[in-house]
């Protein structure tokens, strides 16, 4: 591994454990039904090599996270 694959990888554990954190204080949603689909996008994504791709997936999920709603 690179270091620059070690950043990324940093980024999205961090991306994912924030988002199950938020997915564990919603109010007027599934919460089960939240985590699973942030665990199967994560699962999904877990074999992305192309940069873009990655970057791509990782603003999505962040933008999720910083308009605080599910989209």
């Amino acid at each position: 591994m690179t270091v620059h694959s070690l950043t990324t990888r940093r980024l999205v554990l961090r991306l994912y454990r924030d988002l199950q954190r938020y997915g564990s204080q919603l109010q007027l949603t599934d919460k089960d039904y939240f985590r699973h689909r942030i665990r199967t996008e994560f699962t999904h994504n877990r074999d992305f090599i192309d940069p873009k791709e990655i970057e791509f997936a990782y603003k999505r999920g962040r933008t999720l996270l910083d308009r605080a709603r599910v989209i």
